[in-house]
């Protein structure tokens, strides 16, 4: 599969984060980047972002429980570099 954040361009400041519920419970409130959906024909996706506000069984919420995401749904992800 090939790499669909780039990391020294577009999303510059993030690094790669493995989705994990021990992962995410360590990083509550911080932001991240994810793809969650590829569309299957034209391959296109989108880079969403948010800052992790907790974990329930494998649904991630987001944003003060705004957004939710099944982590099991993320293909590729990546934290904020904290300065």
């Amino acid at each position: 599969m090939e790499k669909l954040l780039d990391f020294d361009n577009q999303e510059k400041g993030y690094q790669p984060f493995k989705v994990t519920k021990e992962n995410i419970k360590a990083n509550i409130g911080k932001k991240i980047c994810y793809v969650d959906y590829v569309e299957p024909n034209r391959g296109t996706y989108f880079v969403r972002f948010g800052t992790i506000h907790s974990v329930r069984y494998s649904r991630l919420f987001l944003n003060d429980m705004e957004k939710e995401v099944d982590i099991r749904d993320i293909k590729e992800a990546g934290i904020k570099i904290e300065p």
